[in-house]
């Protein structure tokens, strides 16, 4: 099963998050409105990666991904810590997983297909361009359609590389 899991909504409040009445945090608390589980709370922290460093205001469509092996809260709503967050006007589907040098996500539910055309980025967090294949890494993707097929493959509009540690 997939480590990371992506919630699709609509942001309802993005407020300073604080430790208490002097604590003045440099984390962020954002509402969402979801179809699938309705309201949810995430942290947001200064590492949490933000597409194109998006500024996110009430009624901004989102893409939130959670790390489904952390720990949280029993709170209702239920408030997670965001991994990572990017604005989603478009109506992307999203998905970060480890992606093997076949470019097949770790449960082996997508593919993906990223020739030599210019119809996906393919880049670093810091917005700089990935010049190799970018399989054997956590990857960021975005994209519209899949196949029916099993493995449902996909050809990205954006993957984001976040390179592994070697």
């Amino acid at each position: 099963m997939t480590r990371y899991t992506p919630v699709y909504g609509t942001v309802s409040s993005v407020t300073p998050l604080r430790n208490s009445a002097l604590d003045h945090s440099c984390s962020l608390l954002i509402s969402v409105m979801s179809q699938s589980i309705g309201q949810v709370n995430f942290v947001v922290k200064p590492n949490t990666y933000v597409l194109d460093q998006h500024t996110f205001e009430e009624g901004d469509s989102i893409i939130a991904i959670y790390d489904t092996s952390a720990p949280v809260p029993l709170i209702y709503p239920p408030q997670f810590t965001a991994v990572i967050l990017a604005e989603n006007d478009d109506g992307y589907q999203a998905m970060f997983d480890y992606f093997n040098d076949d470019l097949l996500n770790t449960d082996e539910t997508l593919k993906l297909n990223i020739g030599d055309s210019d119809s996906t980025d393919v880049l670093l967090p810091n917005g700089q361009s990935f010049f190799y294949t970018p399989g054997g890494n956590h990857l960021f993707v975005l994209y519209m359609f899949t196949t029916r097929s099993i493995p449902a493959m996909t050809t990205p509009s954006t993957v984001i590389v976040f390179c592994s540690d070697s």
